[in-house]
């Protein structure tokens, strides 16, 4: 068998080709990222007669740049090997190499093919790849949301301090932001017409605003201590604030939108025939917990061998410092996927309202002397095992045959 690794760039990619005996027969090359490049690969292969038969090819994930070469080799029906990152650097170390270049990166990735001992990468299907990058980017999108949010509540603390005792108390809904575009600061709405924010939340389907409370939104404007200083600039601070939110809010609704159109049943006369439908029968999961547990762990969940697995892939586990006489508090290692481990955390928070079991093991946890947030963790650890084994055997939820009485 012969090994081909390969060092992916943006642009580039660096080609290293080893033998069975580790040794390279022939020289390392760099060709471009485009169809001319792919074709030069290709014709290379055939010069060495090499075929699907007698090679197997690495190839590392970083970044996204991997995937259109993977694509072209698996077309042409090569073994392509998706390596993880933290392998190929393990690997470097346990070869003493310290220099780091495209072509050592390419020699690491032939060497642990040739070594056995690599582990290759979830590469999901088409409707789980679409899940994962619209998790991602909602994850990101959500976090800008909340920046712009905390922007303007604090804003709205100076140009109108009494905001909370009025209908516009949620500075974010749609009939909120449309009369706070109109009338930014307090000094502004002071000096509105009743019916003119009739008239802007009329045209909003769904409003709930009367006159009434139109009127004690004016009075409360008039009677503000807001000094007026800056108004205008301060006034289109928050509208710019305002759009933002608001632009965020609609591309978060999109991606809303596509997740359960791909967890929409096909063709198919049963509801629940989509993959993971049965995780949707624990109390306080929901499509977009579904979503993110799914681009993680595959529609059965072929990913992880087992939850101890997928925990520390989602980083569920301290970090332990200790030193001589330092000892540092442990605290919830930040390595894995961020979207998935926040997704998990909230669902454990949603937890606590809707699903008894995991209610109970929270109480349990905090008597036993955990503070709210480790308990919290332990909640998050124990649904993400309770979604796997689900994914795994394909059974409803059961909490009779999970949680044993006290």
């Amino acid at each position: 068998m012969n090994y081909l690794g390969i060092d992916v760039s943006k642009a580039t990619s660096r080609y290293v080709f080893l033998d069975d005996a580790g040794e390279r027969f022939t020289k390392s090359f760099t060709l471009d990222n485009d169809h001319q490049g792919f074709n030069k690969l290709l014709e290379k292969l055939k010069e060495l007669t090499l075929s699907p038969d007698n090679i197997l090819i690495g190839i590392e994930a970083t970044g996204i740049w991997w995937e259109n070469l993977y694509g072209m080799l698996t077309e042409h029906k090569f073994k392509v090997i998706v390596l993880n990152p933290h392998q190929t650097n393990k690997f470097r170390e346990a070869l003493r190499i310290k220099a780091k270049t495209d072509d050592i990166d390419a020699y690491v990735i032939a060497g642990l093919l040739r070594s056995q001992e690599y582990s290759s990468s979830f590469i999901p299907e088409e409707s789980i790849q679409a899940l994962r990058e619209i998790t991602k980017l909602r994850f990101e999108l959500v976090k800008d949301r909340q920046n712009y949010e905390r922007q303007t509540n604090a804003l709205l603390g100076l140009l109108f301090p009494e905001i909370h005792q009025t209908a516009l108390k949620n500075p974010f809904t749609i009939s909120s932001m449309a009369i706070l575009r109109a009338y930014p600061t307090a000094k502004h709405l002071a000096e509105a017409k009743p019916k003119n924010i009739e008239k802007i939340v009329r045209s909003i389907q769904g409003n709930n605003f009367n006159i009434n409370e139109i009127q004690s939104l004016i009075e409360t404007a008039q009677k503000s201590i807001y000094s007026g200083r800056a108004k205008q600039d301060r006034g289109l601070n928050l509208n710019i604030l305002l759009t933002q939110v608001e632009t965020f809010q609609n591309a978060i609704a999109q991606l809303d939108e596509r997740t359960n159109d791909i967890l929409s049943p096909t063709n198919s006369s049963d509801a629940n025939s989509f993959p993971g439908a049965n995780l949707l029968t624990i109390p306080g999961v929901g499509p977009k917990t579904l979503a993110a547990i799914l681009s993680a762990v595959g529609s059965n969940g072929q990913t992880f061998a087992d939850g101890k697995h997928l925990i520390g892939h989602i980083g569920f586990f301290p970090k332990i410092y200790e030193s001589g006489e330092t000892k540092r508090e442990n605290e919830i290692s930040n390595r894995g996927p961020k979207y998935l481990r926040w997704a998990i955390y909230m669902a454990a928070v949603a937890c606590l309202k809707h699903n008894p079991e995991l209610k109970t093991l929270y109480d349990r946890k905090v008597s036993q002397g955990k503070t709210g947030k480790q308990a919290l963790v332990y909640v998050a650890k124990k649904l993400a095992h309770l979604c796997l084994s689900m994914l795994k055997s394909g059974e409803d939820y059961n909490p009779s045959r999970v949680f044993m009485p006290a």
